[in-house]
């Protein structure tokens, strides 16, 4: 199962990362657009095409793209 997440800017959704399980419970993040490299970890983040499972904010995606899971936060 993955999700596409997006930044809201106005009315507009910016995608951002894809979330994608890779097994034994664990996820990958693939980044999709360079904003992320400029954005604080606070800014928030909506699902596009599936559900949340937790991630609020651009640092909860890069806090995954580090460590893989929650579970170890």
């Amino acid at each position: 199962m993955s999700t596409t997440f997006a930044v809201e800017v106005g009315d507009k959704q910016i995608e951002v990362a894809r979330r994608r399980g890779i097994g034994n419970g664990e996820v990958a993040i693939v980044w999709l657009n360079d904003l992320v490299e400029i954005l604080h970890d606070s800014v928030p983040v909506v699902p596009i095409d599936n559900s949340a499972q937790g991630v609020e904010t651009l640092g909860d995606l890069r806090y995954l793209h580090e460590h893989h899971k929650f579970e170890n936060k």
